[in-house]
């Protein structure tokens, strides 16, 4: 890791996908309070805004993987950053416009999408020599913790300056995204020699994408394990919060320790990654990961026995361990992701699997209140745990089949490159 912390083209992508993600965590906390406290119905315009952040990722990122693969990412993500600074500049105007604000939320959602699906395929130009898991585990440690101080920051800066202020930061985050990423050469080449020539149609390359993705055996496997475990990840994702303020009833300063130990769980999950990379095949660092995150679920139940006697310190541990399993399993999943795919396939290969990713999440969301519903918060979540370790069990079959528990599932050459091109480093 240090190795790579060293490389200056890659620093400066990663102050560059700092301060774009920092940008979106202040705001999205800022964006809920503002609907939340100037409209009539603030629960039904909370979850608007949340579905408009999320549903252009879901929608569009398949058909922005063509555009990937053809056009230099360079291009997709300055667009993007310019588009969004314009957004949320414009959101100063219309804060109190709850339709036009929404209008902008998802104009800002539909941005992101293309940054999001150019920023993962430009990774492998970037880490060029380098390894692509320790390149992963940072941007994801790195997401994570951002994911838990962006909203704190968002939170102090509207107690001190304001949503105009906010909105103002936001947008001066965009403008260094921009001007970081528009000086890197490698985001420069066309993804795909002679693929910006167009001489395959549009749909035709969204169809051959699809094949080509579904024909490499590891990202069907991976394709299969995503939706049962992002349907969990996103009831969980739903009922977390409810679990820790309603049933547990922390004070507020006992509920932010929590999150701040879940999100430690994260980071360190996606920290434990790479090594385990190198030790393990994707396939069963996945299915090992899947165990430990239905366990960490399971294990809310006692947790809720000891919360009487212990107290805090009881749910501090079971949030870390949730956090570890959920930090985890990414790691295997964007590791497949990037190092199995074929190189003139990685534009569409990830926008498929991140519009299946994002889509089953949602869909986990919606279930994640039915099921508290029906089986209460606590019950949802044990239960959403206790599905994960069958599912676990089948998926183990065909890794044992593959050899893919211990060593690798990759051949290596003994130049030290794998098969599918990609050079083996620590």
């Amino acid at each position: 890791m240090l190795e790579l912390l060293k490389d200056r083209t890659y620093i400066r992508y990663w102050l560059a996908v700092v301060a774009s993600f920092l940008g979106d965590a202040i705001t999205r906390i800022t964006l809920i309070y503002v609907v939340a406290t100037g409209t009539d119905d603030p629960v039904l315009y909370v979850s608007l805004v949340v579905m408009a952040q999320l549903l252009p990722s879901g929608v569009l990122s398949a058909f922005v993987g063509p555009l990937a693969d053809r056009v230099p990412a360079r291009a997709l993500m300055v667009g993007a950053d310019l588009v969004r600074l314009v957004a949320v500049l414009a959101m100063i105007a219309v804060r109190d416009s709850p339709a036009s604000l929404l209008g902008l939320i998802l104009l800002s959602g539909v941005a992101k999408a293309f940054f999001e699906t150019a920023r993962i395929t430009a990774i492998p130009l970037i880490v060029r020599g380098h390894s692509i898991p320790t390149a992963v585990a940072l941007f994801q440690s790195t997401q994570h913790t951002l994911n838990l101080v962006g909203p704190a920051l968002g939170g102090l800066l509207l107690a001190v300056g304001g949503v105009t202020t906010v909105l103002i930061i936001d947008g001066v985050t965009f403008v260094i995204s921009a001007v970081l990423l528009a000086g890197l050469a490698p985001l420069r080449e066309v993804p795909v020699p002679g693929a910006a020539s167009g001489r395959e149609p549009y749909w035709q390359s969204l169809r051959t994408g699809v094949r080509g993705v579904l024909a490499v055996p590891s990202l069907r496997f991976l394709a299969v394990v995503l939706v049962p475990v992002m349907l969990v990840l996103g009831l969980f994702t739903t009922d977390l919060n409810s679990q820790l303020l309603t049933v547990f009833e922390l004070s507020a300063i006992q509920f932010g320790l929590a999150q701040a130990a879940f999100g430690a769980g994260c980071v360190l999950g996606a920290l434990t990654g790479p090594p385990l990379v190198r030790r393990y095949s994707d396939r069963g660092l996945l299915v090992g990961s899947v165990v430990l995150f239905g366990l960490s679920l399971l294990a809310l139940a006692p947790t809720g026995w000891l919360w009487g006697s212990v107290g805090l310190p009881a749910v501090l541990v079971w949030c870390v361990a949730a956090g570890l399993g959920s930090g985890l399993f990414q790691v295997p999943v964007a590791n497949t992701l990037l190092s199995d795919l074929p190189g003139e396939l990685r534009g569409r290969g990830v926008g498929l699997l991140n519009a299946l990713m994002v889509n089953f999440t949602v869909v986990g969301v919606v279930v994640g209140g039915l099921a508290a519903g029906l089986l209460g918060i606590t019950g949802s979540i044990v239960a959403a745990g206790a599905l994960l370790l069958p599912l676990a069990a089948v998926l183990l079959v065909p890794a044992l089949r593959s050899g893919g528990v211990p060593g690798t599932d990759r051949e290596v050459r003994g130049d030290g490159v794998r098969g599918d091109g990609v050079p083996v480093r620590d």
